[in-house]
C-alpha cells in the first residue's frame, strides 16, 4: 500500500515543477501542498479494506508504525540534518517561503528550511525506506549473502536512492529553486553522505515488528531516535573526512 500511494505524489510534484506552478506559490500554497502529498501514506492504508490488519487500533498497526518512525526520522532530519547539505553538500534554496524552521545551533551557509519541507520529506521516505526494504528482501532472497555481503546490499540499495532523488530534483527544471553548486561531485561523492540516512535507516526500520512481537509506539519512537543519533554521528564522520564539497 505504501508502494502504491508513491506514484501520487510523484505525479503531484512533477505537475507543479513541469507547470511552473511551484514558482508562483507563497507559503500556505506550499504547505497546503506537501501536506496534500504526504497525506495518502497515512490515509490509503489506514482507509484500505485489503489489509491485513484491517479492524486493530491504529497504534498496533504497522503501516502507523512505520509513518510515525518515518516522521521521526523526517523531522530529525530536516531540522538539524538539512544544515549538513547546506554547509558541505552546497545545497541552495531560492523557494519563495517565509516559514522556516530549523536547528538555531547549526549552520553556517545562512539558509534556513521551508515549513513545508518536513511533510514533503515525510512523503517522500515513505517511499524510500519501502522500496529499500523491499529491495533489500528481495536480492538476500536470491543471493542469500554473508553479514558482509548484506551490509555492502545496505550500502548499495542506500547510495543508489540517495543518487536517484539528487539526480533528479537536483536538474534544470527546478535550477532557479533547488541546486547544488557542484551537482557532479554531489552525485558522485555528496550521495554517500545523504546515503548514512539508509545506511543506518534501513536496518533500523526493518526491525519494527519483526521479532514477532507487535511494537509499542513508545518503543518505534524510541528505536527512531536511536536512529536519528546514528545518523548525525556518520553525518559528522562524512564531513570530517571530505570537507565542504
Amino acid at each position: 500500500m505504501i508502494l502504491a500511494q508513491s506514484g501520487l505524489w510523484m505525479a503531484a510534484v512533477g505537475f507543479v515543477i513541469i507547470t511552473g506552478l511551484v514558482r508562483s506559490w507563497g507559503d500556505a500554497e506550499y504547505l497546503v501542498f506537501s501536506l496534500a502529498v504526504a497525506a495518502p501514506a497515512v490515509f490509503i492504508p489506514a482507509f484500505s479494506r485489503t489489509r491485513p490488519d484491517r479492524g486493530r487500533p491504529w497504534r498496533q498497526c504497522y503501516w502507523f508504525k512505520l509513518n510515525v518512525w518515518v516522521a521521526v526520522v523526517v523531522a530529525f532530519g530536516t531540522y538539524f540534518g538539512t544544515h549538513y547539505f547546506f554547509d558541505f553538500m552546497g545545497m541552495r534554496y531560492a523557494f519563495g517561503a517565509k516559514w522556516t524552521f530549523d536547528a538555531a545551533g547549526l549552520g553556517h551557509s545562512g539558509q534556513h528550511v521551508p515549513v513545508f519541507m518536513y511533510p514533503l520529506t515525510h512523503a517522500y521516505f515513505m517511499t524510500y525506506y519501502a522500496v529499500l526494504m523491499v529491495g533489500e528482501r528481495a536480492v538476500v532472497r536470491r543471493l542469500r549473502p554473508g553479514m558482509l555481503g548484506r551490509a555492502l546490499v545496505v550500502l548499495a540499495l542506500a547510495y543508489a536512492i540517495a543518487f536517484a532523488e539528487t539526480f533528479c530534483m537536483a536538474s534544470d527544471l527546478l535550477g532557479d529553486l533547488f541546486a547544488y553548486e557542484k551537482r557532479g561531485t554531489m552525485l558522485a561523492i555528496g550521495s554517500f553522505g545523504y546515503a548514512v540516512y539508509f545506511v543506518i535507516g534501513l536496518p533500523m526500520v526493518r526491525r519494527i515488528d519483526a521479532d514477532g512481537t507487535s511494537w509499542t509506539l513508545g518503543r518505534v519512537v524510541l528505536e527512531a531516535l536511536a536512529t536519528c543519533m546514528a545518523i548525525l554521528v556518520l553525518l559528522e564522520v562524512w564531513a570530517k573526512l571530505m570537507g565542504p564539497l
